[in-house]
């Protein structure tokens, strides 16, 4: 490390500034210097130090690799700062990258593990000197091969971990270039070479089962969504229904909490949040959903309840949400702010007015995003959760629950719901005839009990 840290970290908070230097002979090559320009760019616009401004960050670093080493910088030694604004400026260096060119499979076989970060390539010997088969050990360094490109766009971090199996999940699934993205258990199986890397290399037990942790979600939903509406519908209901949800919905926002404010796959579990919670309130069609625009057919009123209100793309019949449930709110406030501190909560509603709520653009997103998202969450599509609904309700007043359905799924005739209906009738007559099976069975009295009547003697 050149030069005095005292004076390249001048501008920077007391206790970063602390923590950089108590761990000077660790630092990454350029980290101190980024962080100096980061930190006197910041003070000389003026900016919050809790929440930097995204010019802070162009000015800082003249290249993504300088940028990307200023945020790992960031996360390591000032994790309290809110690094969101950072997420537009990212967006802007992915833009900039020229398309990698196809290699063929000759020319990639005899340089495998060449692109790989320098820790892994580190732990390669084991891996290839560790008693498993030949298939096994070439399955592994393929999949740590797509990790390790992931790696070197940006999308993901190159420390094992909880937080670097969430980003390989969130690029294998969602990658920009929509010609990279693969299926779950195929994410599934990419990580997996990685833990077995890891594994052999000697990093913490407790790193690679939280690993595992993504490893085996990713692969759960891949087992749901192979099914049948119907045998998924049925595996839901026997995980908890409603209930499951809900609990999905804590664990992907908890998920995305520990991830740093900047990167795409915090955004993405806060998505998958924040889709599936507003479907659980109301389902509307995937076309409608993703169409919404804050302040127009989603609204926050300022005491922060959130309604909804849009005519149907299918019908052209108007329906609405009323006022959200508080929860609900509550997860839409932390999907709008992005990151940023709660005090902000106005201003940012403020400057999204008329953006796509989920995009935070003007435009809107594809279709079928929403279908992706609780997919990648619940294992199931959007329209699975509509059906879901009408069962509750059909369960809960079969007499009144197909005019409910109806008006709930914002039908435009007696004609949509007819298999919602039929399916109401047929549990309104299995109401029916077991009140009536109890109803007989108290009058029914057992022979065995009945009283024989006496018989007179002779005598008598």
């Amino acid at each position: 490390m050149r030069g005095n840290l005292s004076m390249i970290l001048r501008d920077a908070p007391a206790a970063v500034r602390r923590e950089m230097i108590e761990d000077a002979p660790n630092l990454a090559p350029g980290a101190a210097h980024v962080m100096g320009r980061f930190w006197t760019e910041v003070r000389a616009h003026r900016g919050n130090l809790s929440m930097p401004p995204a010019e802070a960050y162009r000015a800082a670093a003249g290249s993504e690799s300088t940028f990307r080493c200023l945020l790992r910088a960031l996360a390591k030694y000032a994790p309290h700062v809110s690094t969101a604004p950072a997420r537009a400026v990212s967006d802007e260096w992915y833009a900039r990258r020229r398309k990698p060119i196809a290699m063929s499979r000759q020319e990639i076989e005899p340089h495998r593990g060449a692109a790989w970060p320098v820790s892994w390539r580190r732990m390669k010997s084991a891996l290839e000197a560790a008693p498993i088969g030949f298939r096994s050990r070439k399955r592994y360094l393929a999949s740590i091969d797509r990790c390790a490109a992931v790696v070197s766009e940006g999308l993901a971090s190159d420390t094992l971990g909880f937080v670097t199996a969430c980003e390989l999940s969130e690029a294998f699934l969602f990658h920009p270039d929509t010609s990279r993205r693969v299926k779950p258990v195929t994410a599934a199986n990419y990580i997996e070479g990685l833990i077995a890397l890891g594994a052999r290399g000697g990093v913490a037990g407790e790193s690679l089962t939280a690993m595992r942790v993504i490893a085996n979600d990713l692969r759960a939903q891949a087992g749901l969504a192979a099914k049948t509406k119907y045998e998924r519908l049925s595996s839901l209901m026997e995980r908890g229904g409603y209930g499951h949800v809900a609990d999905r919905i804590g664990e992907v926002r908890a998920r995305a909490h520990d991830l740093p404010a900047h990167s795409a796959a915090r955004r993405r579990n806060m998505q998958q949040a924040v889709v599936c919670a507003v479907i659980l309130n109301k389902p509307p069609r995937k076309g409608d959903l993703v169409s919404w625009r804050l302040g127009y057919e989603i609204v926050r009123d300022v005491d922060g309840t959130w309604r909804a209100e849009w005519e149907q793309e299918k019908t052209g019949r108007a329906t609405e949400t009323g006022a959200l449930w508080p929860e609900i709110c509550e997860i839409l406030d932390e999907w709008i702010l992005d990151g940023r501190p709660d005090r902000l909560i106005h201003v940012r509603y403020q400057e999204l007015l008329g953006k796509n709520w989920l995009t935070f653009e003007d435009r809107a997103p594809y279709r079928n995003l929403t279908t992706e998202l609780t997919k990648a969450a619940i294992g199931v599509p959007s329209h699975d959760l509509r059906t879901l609904a009408a069962d509750y309700m059909r369960r809960h007043d079969p007499g009144r629950a197909a005019d409910i359905i109806a008006t709930h799924l914002g039908h435009g005739t007696r004609k949509a719901g007819e298999a919602y209906r039929a399916e109401c009738d047929g549990a309104g007559a299995q109401a029916i005839w077991a009140e009536t099976r109890k109803i007989i069975a108290t009058q029914s009295v057992p022979r065995a009990r009945r009283k024989t009547p006496q018989m007179c003697s002779a005598n008598g």
